[in-house]
């Protein structure tokens, strides 16, 4: 039994796991008065990143002079390594030399039996004065040998403290380099970051904006969200100025053959690799009219873009709530922006051949691809990121066949 569970509890696990990334937050609507005071906080944000900036230049400015005076002081302290090392070779030729006389002397004194020689030489004098003589000669070759031989010893030890000299500099200098190189790492990397910030924020900052902007044009209150203004200007109605209102969604085409499925983890047909797949496709041939999948009015129409081609977003409220339905690869569009429409005005004709619409680089044959949305896109939000995040699988509101299942009527 305990294995069994353990079993059952697993396979749940990978099952949430797979569920889970298929899921899609809602992004909540936002009133206008707190687009406003995004809109602020973002300009406030820009604001200290370009005084950032500014700083940052002002630093890159020192550190640029910094390099440059760790640049020639490297430059002195090679010239100085060079140096350094003609001395020493002149202090081995020193050193060499002082060997060689050292080498004669003791020769000479060792020509016969140690210090009788000196003695030989001293009593060989001829009188007195001689003698003096000899012995002053005699001091003078003893203290000549010990000068050499200290002499000796301190060019020794003058050429070791050089040579310890030599490598302390040659470390100081190796150590600048470092210095150097990873001043160069952390500028680049800084002025990357603050690039991409200022990017980023500039992004956000039109995006607010054109909401923003969007929401006044339309007599929107600060104290309202998109939809809410969008109710309160257009309550539902059987004509006149606001939106006609419904009360569930229909098929947007007679026919067709259910070809891909809404998040179908596919690989893109054009693209290449696994995306995420917005919609219901619905194979037809190109020509076919396409209708509202409910009452609405028109929101927005894209024309040739190179992925989708061109393209009709319908809203609808239903039963109080704001949807947006979107119909993409299509041949001819047949209605304008703001438009009302029922489910019977055909709004436009499928496309997708490539033969056809050549500017479509996303569509392999004639098709229809069909979403549905929370919200309405162009108005509560404007980024395709968000309309991915406000999509649904439309099989939620619209009864299709299975995959591979064909259909006919609405």
């Amino acid at each position: 039994m305990k294995k069994l569970r353990d079993i059952v509890i697993c396979i749940c696990l990978i099952y949430l796991c797979t569920f889970s990334v298929n899921l899609r937050p809602y992004a909540a609507e936002k009133t206008l008065g707190t687009l406003k005071k995004e809109l602020a906080s973002l300009e406030k944000q820009l604001e200290e990143n370009q005084n950032a900036q500014a700083l940052t230049e002002e630093q890159i400015a020192q550190t640029e002079q910094n390099i440059e005076t760790i640049k020639n002081e490297i430059t002195s302290l090679n010239t100085e390594i060079k140096d350094l090392g003609e001395e020493i070779n002149k202090l081995n030729d020193d050193i060499e030399k002082k060997e060689e006389e050292i080498k004669k002397l003791i020769n000479f004194v060792q020509v016969s039996n140690g210090e009788s020689t000196y003695m030989e030489y001293i009593f060989g004098a001829k009188d007195f004065t001689d003698f003096i003589y000899r012995v002053a000669v005699s001091e003078q070759v003893v203290d000549y040998n010990d000068k050499l031989i200290e002499e000796y010893n301190q060019l020794i030890e003058t050429n070791k403290k050089k040579t310890a000299e030599l490598q302390k500099k040659q470390e100081e200098a190796m150590q600048k380099q470092q210095q150097l190189e990873l001043e160069r790492v952390k500028l680049g990397q800084k002025m990357s970051d603050l690039g991409e910030g200022e990017q980023d924020l500039a992004s956000q900052i039109k995006t607010a904006k054109a909401s923003i902007q969007k929401l006044e044009n339309d007599g929107c209150r600060d104290n309202e969200t998109a939809s809410a203004c969008f109710q309160r200007k257009n309550p539902p109605s059987s004509g006149g100025g606001g939106i006609i209102s419904d009360t569930g969604f229909i098929r947007p085409i007679t026919h067709g053959t259910i070809t891909s499925e809404y998040n179908s983890g596919r690989p893109h047909p054009t693209l290449g690799g696994v995306r995420f797949h917005n919609g219901i496709d619905i194979g037809v041939s190109g020509g076919t009219p396409v209708y509202p999948t409910a009452n609405g009015r028109v929101g927005a129409i894209v024309r040739r873009a190179s992925c989708g081609g061109n393209q009709v977003f319908i809203y609808h409220n239903i039963n109080g709530k704001t949807y947006t339905s979107g119909y993409l690869h299509l041949r001819s569009i047949n209605v304008s922006v703001g438009q009302q429409v029922t489910t019977n005005t055909m709004i436009a004709t499928s496309g997708g051949d490539p033969s056809v619409e050549w500017w479509d680089g996303c569509s392999t044959g004639a098709h229809l691809h069909f979403s549905l949305a929370n919200g309405l896109y162009y108005s509560d939000y404007y980024d395709y990121d968000t309309y991915l995040a406000h999509t649904f699988n439309p099989r939620n509101k619209v009864n299709f066949p299975s995959t591979g299942g064909y259909f006919s009527g609405r």
